[in-house]
């Protein structure tokens, strides 16, 4: 074990496409007479794993362009020719491509396309993955004799760093077959011995719910594996009535046609999948990648396909959903949450596109509803998944098993490093999902501080209109000011608004006595208008004749 993990300290890290990407339009400026967005763009929930770009408008127009073949009507704001640089204007064009981005990063489809990544990550996605897996299956084919390239099957499917191929054999040739290569995943944990050994006996498999492969095998960047054509494609094409061979844009985007499969059709399916399920975790071998694309219908069978993506360590179609929670955390686990959104997308027609689904639609069958509960709802997800087993001990999925013979083997020193990279599988989904749920406390932190600090505005605000009204108040109270006695030896009259009688006998004080009348004031609290009226009076009685003339100064 101990060499095992010093293998892994020194293995080479791989980027996780799954990953979400979150965009955040901080600012723009004028370069060389062109507005430029500065945009933010973070990977998945941690901080640190973040950059900046900067776009033009005409950017976004060809990521548009771009994402055409979807048939999707995106809000991207229109152009315009005169006042581009008007504040106003750009402030409004931000926020409406800021909603654009976030149109297409809620769409797991149209988030995981190339031209996204490419857009919002130049760094890691601007070389050219078709050329370089061309390269790659040449290089590999020119050792096996049997098999020729026939074409390039471009975007056929989700993944970014798979590419598909149609070969043939050169002594059989008009059987259709289909090649796939794809690049190493962030949970390849195997060395390439284990790997090798590995991948030799998936290619011994036998399952009746277990699609066959002619050939699998590996090298130093990835493994490539050759499977039979189905003509029919996936359980996914037959949902959505597309050809196969289309591009995963056109095809799966707004499907022109979705139709939910019938009732015992679903059954009857579900039950074969939990089967083949079954078969893989009792083996040791880590899935993880169920979904309808990998399910395939020969004669009324099913077929799992892609059984290798595990051992590769290709993250899971779902990964962005169960990373939301902690109770899913094992690849069994995994599994059990994929079959809820493949059973969902069967009997609906319509995939699910959020994490959880605790109001199912009203035409749900009640036989299903209950399963569905016990995997996608919010407390299924918080209390953790059903065991295989308690699945298929229910009446609905109790059929018996087909009679045809299974067969996997391995040796135990490679079933034993087959089992540590399953242990080391899930304990990254561990660790990712502890990075998103501190993610999600400190958001809750910042919301809470954030709503404090506007209480603290409020109520600041709404002390200072308090004080502004009280001084208000207290200006119109001295304008009218009404009748009062300034003292016992003074009064004042009030004769019209604004205008105030002064005291008609008070001698001006002199300098004892206005002391004296001070300690007074203060031994009292006579009120400022008080003092005042006393002023006016001092004023109005003075006498210039009492003053001293004075000789001027040559």
């Amino acid at each position: 074990m101990a060499v095992f993990e010093k293998e892994f300290r020194k293995r080479k890290v791989y980027l996780d496409d799954t990953i979400p990407l979150h965009c955040t339009f901080l600012n723009v400026q004028n370069i060389h007479g062109h507005i430029e967005y500065i945009i933010r763009v973070q990977r998945g929930p941690t901080a640190t794993d973040a950059w900046h770009i900067y776009k033009r408008y005409n950017d976004f127009v060809n990521l548009h362009h771009a994402l055409q073949p979807s048939s999707l009507s995106l809000p991207l704001p229109p152009k315009k020719l005169i006042g581009n640089f008007d504040k106003e204007f750009i402030a409004e064009r931000q926020a409406g491509l800021q909603k654009y981005i976030n149109y297409i990063l809620m769409n797991p489809i149209l988030a995981s396309s190339l031209p996204v990544k490419r857009f919002l990550d130049p760094d890691n996605y601007s070389s050219s993955f078709q050329e370089t897996a061309l390269q790659h299956v040449s290089m590999a084919l020119r050792g096996e004799l049997d098999y020729e390239m026939v074409k390039a099957l471009s975007d056929i499917g989700w993944r970014l760093r798979k590419h598909y191929f149609q070969v043939k054999k050169r002594s059989n040739p008009k059987e259709e077959l289909i090649l796939s290569w794809v690049e190493y995943g962030p949970d390849k944990y195997l060395n390439d011995k284990e790997l090798h050994a590995v991948l030799k006996g998936l290619t011994t498999l036998q399952h009746p719910n277990i699609g066959g492969v002619e050939m699998l095998t590996c090298h130093d960047a990835g493994g490539y594996v050759v499977r039979r054509l189905n003509s029919e494609g996936s359980l996914r094409d037959t949902i959505c009535h597309c050809k196969p061979r289309q591009t995963f844009l056109k095809k799966y985007s707004n499907p022109k046609l979705r139709c939910a499969l019938p009732l015992p059709q679903v059954v009857f399916i579900s039950t074969q999948i939990l089967q083949g399920l079954r078969f893989l975790h009792e083996k040791g071998i880590p899935y993880g990648h169920l979904h309808l694309g990998n399910i395939m219908l020969e004669n009324d069978v099913v077929k799992l396909v892609e059984i290798e993506n595990g051992v590769l360590g290709l993250p899971s179609f779902y990964r962005p959903f169960f990373m939301q929670h902690r109770k899913i955390s094992s690849l069994e686990a995994v599994d059990v949450y994929c079959f809820g959104h493949v059973v969902y997308e069967m009997t609906f027609g319509n995939p699910l596109h959020e994490s959880v689904c605790d109001n199912l639609p009203p035409n749900c069958p009640p036989i299903i509803r209950p399963v569905l509960e016990s995997i996608l709802s919010s407390g299924a997800c918080k209390s953790g998944m059903p065991s295989l087993d308690t699945l298929l001990a229910l009446p609905m999925f109790s059929a018996k098993p087909s009679n045809e013979h299974s067969y996997f083997k391995l040796s135990s020193h490679t079933r034993d490093a087959l089992k540590d990279a399953c242990h080391l599988t899930d304990a990254r989904i561990k660790d990712e999902q502890k990075k998103v749920r501190h993610q999600k406390r400190m958001v809750k932190i910042q919301e809470v501080l954030n709503s404090e600090e506007d209480n603290k505005k409020d109520r600041k605000k709404h002390k200072v209109k308090k004080e502004e009204k009280h001084v208000e108040g207290t200006m119109n109270g001295n304008g009218l000011s009404p009748e009062r006695s300034d003292s016992p030896n003074s009064t004042s009259t009030a004769t019209s608004a604004g205008t105030i009688t002064p005291p008609s006998a008070l001698p001006p004080p002199p300098p004892p006595l206005t002391l004296k009348l001070t300690t007074q004031v203060e031994a009292i609290h006579i009120p400022r208008e008080d003092t005042r009226t006393a002023l006016l009076g001092s004023i109005c009685n003075f006498n210039k004749a009492s003053l001293r003339r004075t000789k001027p100064v040559a």
